[in-house]
């Protein structure tokens, strides 16, 4: 091993040639003991040691140092070099600190106390630890680096800019200096000067994978993704297994609608990071954006169990489900007037023989009180494969799992012997929509009627109908029109508003201005098709006044003895059926005794109700 010259730079960090230092405190100081090295002498062996990597030969002679001087300044900061070394931050914060106290000037001990608080996360005192060694050596290179490093850590992006600066007023041509002072310029949001320091660190440095990606980065955030993807690529070509150039690549394809190739890039990324949030978020954003809901939702479940606080996966997730899992399930499951009435059709119906099929699974609610009244059988089906997922997990939580079956398939494609060993005895749904309906409610009834069910066979609810009336009210004329504002005519702005609103409130005072009237009714238990059918109605005007057009809810007869009603006249605590405005396109002065005529036709999958006039 090469001993220190005397015009090396000392090992102790002063920054200082060895002679001025180190060396000189040395050869003032006595012999440990007679026939034994000196103290001098020893340091030097040590240092030798330390340098060749055999600390622990290094460190058993700094000890033996200190045994017979524990105030030698320079065994005491070599042996917290070394603790630093081993990765004990909390014994090279004790040592160093000694040495500061014996020697305050010792520019090496400060920057590398620095360095330990910096490792620690204790950021303000490294900061004030690099400032020290600044004090005592004021064009130290790594100082400058080093305090512009926590500075921006803290987000003092400012401070750190200047300490890069110092830096690179030492040392013009430092590749890493320039990149961290582009890092910094990036994040304030000065893409083009962050890009200039990528480039110049580029010319000094053309192999650092690390700058060609952050220089796509910049140059993707100035809106040049071509070149941003060319910087991607040549950061992957140097080094293929960059997880950062992998992810940066996928963000620029997703932005450049390249979805599958930026779906790749994620995956390449995770394969190599696997426990990295955002790329599973960007994953996440990047399947919903293909559709891929599903698998979206594990992405961005993923992310949120390695990093609950990141937002983008959260609003990611809520996003995805506000689709898979639409909220008016939880109001619906909570419903006590609406379960009551299932769960006395049930009862009337459900015998120890009795098979029942439920279409549209949920939570597994109805099949559970089916299990609960002595079902033989319970087989229901969900469109949805998260929620059917989510069902068994229920059931099973509930200790029904063996009594129900959980069919993950929309009941058009059930099939006999397959799905169900027998046709039903009772045939249960729950896919009505607010206005009956929307979710191809008559379609998969009748389906199911003719291939699953037995002649004769029971269906909850038997019927349904689509009830009507005329509707006023302050309240919810305030919701639904605009007319005039702080003496301004906003009426043209109707023109633009859906003509059919779901009712959000139910604080609301609604005036019935007519009889209720059923429009529609369908019978889901006899009839074998129901077609298409528009007619006009006459409505009596019951109570004179302003009238915004035409409020629709449902009527459910379970069976032939119970019936179910979300009349907007009564307020529930929670519900899942909207109470729904068929807005007039203005509104319209009616008197008692005038007749309303109204057009009311349905396609079988929507109702649509429209005034023709006034008689």
């Amino acid at each position: 091993m090469k001993r220190i010259g005397r015009n090396d730079p000392c090992p102790c960090g002063s920054g200082r040639k060895y002679k001025h230092c180190c060396q000189r405190q040395q050869q003032a100081q006595p012999a440990a003991h007679a026939g034994e090295a000196s103290i001098p002498q020893s340091l030097q062996i040590a240092i030798e040691h330390h340098q060749a990597g055999r600390l622990p030969l290094a460190q058993a002679i700094y000890r033996r140092i200190l045994q017979v001087d524990p105030d030698q300044p320079d065994a005491l900061y070599l042996l917290g070099m070394i603790a630093k070394q081993e990765g004990n931050l909390e014994t090279a914060v004790e040592l160093l600190g000694r040495t500061l106290r014996i020697k305050p000037d010792h520019a090496g001990a400060h920057g590398s106390l620095g360095n330990v608080l910096q490792a620690q996360g204790r950021l303000h005192e490294a900061a004030h630890s690099y400032r020290k060694a600044l004090a005592s050596k004021p064009d130290s290179l790594e100082a400058h680096t080093n305090l512009g490093n926590v500075l921006q850590a803290q987000g003092r992006l400012d401070e750190a800019a200047h300490s890069y600066r110092k830096a690179l007023a030492i040392l013009p041509d430092s590749a890493a200096v320039l990149s961290n002072l582009g890092n910094v310029l990036h994040a304030q949001g000065r893409f083009d000067e962050a890009a200039a320091c990528y480039r110049k660190a580029l010319s000094l440095k053309p192999d650092s994978a690390e700058v060609h990606s952050n220089l796509g980065v910049s140059l993707q955030a100035e809106g040049k993704l071509d070149a941003a993807l060319g910087s991607y690529r040549k950061a992957l070509s140097i080094n293929p297994d960059y997880a950062a150039a992998h992810f940066n690549l996928g963000r620029a394809l997703q932005e450049s609608g390249e979805i599958d190739a930026a779906i790749e890039s994620y995956r390449r990324a995770l394969s190599i990071m696997p426990d990295h949030a955002l790329i599973h978020s960007n994953l996440g954003a990047a399947l919903q954006a293909q559709g891929r809901l599903e698998d979206a939702v594990a992405s961005y479940r993923k992310a949120i169990d390695i990093d609950p606080s990141l937002v983008a996966a959260r609003n990611g997730m809520v996003s995805a489900l506000s689709v898979l899992v639409p909220l008016w399930h939880v109001p619906m499951m909570n419903d006590a007037t609406r379960n009551d009435a299932y769960y006395s059709a049930l009862k009337a119906a459900v015998t120890p023989d009795t098979r029942v099929l439920e279409i549209g699974t949920g939570s597994g609610l109805l099949s559970m009180m089916a299990a609960r009244l002595g079902a033989r059988e319970v087989t229901t089906c969900e469109a949805q494969p998260l929620i059917a997922a989510t069902a068994r997990d229920v059931i099973a939580d509930n200790g029904l799992e063996d009594r129900i079956k959980v069919v993950s398939k929309v009941s058009n494609d059930l099939t006999l012997g397959v799905d169900l060993a027998e046709a039903a005895d009772v045939l249960v749904s729950e896919i009505l929509s607010s206005e009956l309906l929307g979710e191809m409610v008559l379609a998969s009834i009748e389906d199911a009627r003719r291939r699953l069910l037995k002649p004769g066979g029971r269906v909850i609810p038997a019927a349904g109908s689509i009830m009507i009336a005329l509707f006023g009210g302050d309240d919810i004329g305030s919701n639904v029109v605009v007319e005039d504002v702080c003496g301004f005519n906003l009426r043209r702005f109707n023109s633009i508003v859906q003509a059919k609103q779901g009712i959000k409130r139910n604080d609301l005072n609604i005036e019935m201005l007519s009889d209720d009237i059923e429009a529609f009714r369908f019978d889901f238990e006899n009839d074998p098709f129901t077609p298409a059918e528009a007619r006009t109605l006459r409505i009596p005007v019951k109570s004179a006044g302003r009238c915004y057009g035409i409020i629709q809810w449902i009527r459910l007869q379970m069976d032939r003895e119970s019936v179910f009603e979300n009349h907007p006249c009564v307020r529930a605590r929670a519900s899942g059926w909207e109470h729904l405005a068929y807005i007039f396109p203005s509104p319209v002065e009616l008197g008692a005794n005038q007749v309303a005529v109204v057009s009311a036709v349905h396609n079988r999958g929507f109702p649509w109700f429209s005034l023709e006039g006034v008689e």
